[in-house]
């Protein structure tokens, strides 16, 4: 049973890129959206159609029949698309994707960044100095203005709902920071090593899907919403205010990353390797832990997804 278990995560677990991977993003998207009006949705659809690079990246694929499938595909691949934009130095912001900031710190001799402050006034499309809360505060006061560019708004509703879904996954709201090991951060569990995948970062990635698949994340979106305790509090925390402040988002996300991803047998394995200056070894993380990742994944879904849906409303 465990050898099946392993095989099965990692399987699911193929690298495919940074963030929530491609079917992780799709996911929330459709959630959100699917919490939208017709006309809200609508609205959507005709704004995403003047992103500036409409043409070239949102060619609908083969194998998505049919028009609702279709605007499913579409606002997916908008949430998608900053990860796509990587390679375009014109639209690339390595910087908006993650948060600065310890999420634990052990140790003195450690070099803990200071937190970004508050979304500087000033700021635009182009500004690449950002992290995730202030893009978002940015993206939503872009979608909010019907004065905007329309490709401008085009693009604060692809990094809308990418950067909420960020947000929420516990490894982009800071670092570990562990002395002797750590000093200046494990970038978001990157320079953490598994057995089931590169690293535990891209773990935690992937537990939401990998490339984007309908009939995955059709499942999945009914699994999540069935689950009505979960699907009340999410709809309830994005009813208050609060709850819709990327700060607060981050902050939940660092809780789960003190006890979830720095899970007493991750931090055991840094421990030792701090204790004897060798360098920290491949962790092959057990099935109890992989089960809770998962857990705390689907949690965090529906709450980005209610979350995202509020933002894009207020937007159309």
């Amino acid at each position: 049973m465990r050898i099946a278990f392993v095989v099965l995560v990692t399987v699911l677990l193929a690298r495919t890129c940074d963030a929530w991977w491609e079917g992780g993003h799709h996911l929330i998207a459709v959630m959100a959206y699917e919490l939208l009006s017709e006309s809200e949705q609508n609205e959507l659809q005709t704004i995403l159609q003047s992103h500036p690079r409409f043409a070239e990246d949102f060619v609908t694929p083969m194998n998505v029949m049919g028009r609702e499938e279709e605007q499913l595909w579409r606002i997916g691949r908008a949430t998608y698309w900053p990860d796509v934009a990587r390679s375009q130095p014109k639209f690339t912001r390595p910087n908006w994707h993650y948060q600065l900031g310890a999420t634990l710190k052990v140790g003195d001799q450690i070099n803990v960044p200071a937190a970004p402050g508050p979304f500087p006034q000033t700021a635009t499309l182009d500004t690449e100095n950002l992290h995730i809360a202030q893009a978002v505060e940015l993206c939503r006061k872009v979608l909010r203005d019907k004065t905007a560019v329309s490709s401008d708004r085009a693009l604060a509703i692809c990094w809308l709902g990418h950067l909420v879904g960020d947000a929420h996954q516990p490894c982009h709201s800071g670092s570990l920071y562990f002395a002797g090991v750590f000093p200046d951060g494990d970038r978001g569990a990157n320079l953490i090593p598994t057995k089931q995948q590169e690293n535990l970062h891209f773990l935690w990635d992937a537990l939401l899907g990998p490339q984007f698949d309908a009939g995955d994340v059709s499942r999945r979106a009914r699994t999540i919403a069935a689950d009505q305790q979960l699907w009340t509090d999410a709809k309830k925390a994005a009813q208050q205010e609060r709850g819709l402040n990327p700060l607060t988002w981050l902050a939940e996300s660092s809780e789960y990353g003190r006890s979830h991803v720095y899970a007493p047998e991750v931090l055991s394995a840094v421990e030792m390797a701090a204790r004897t200056s060798q360098k920290l070894e491949m962790l092959d993380l057990s099935e109890a832990y992989l089960k809770a990742a998962g857990e705390v994944a689907r949690i965090r879904v529906a709450f980005a997804a209610h979350r995202l849906a509020a933002i894009l409303r207020e937007g159309t």
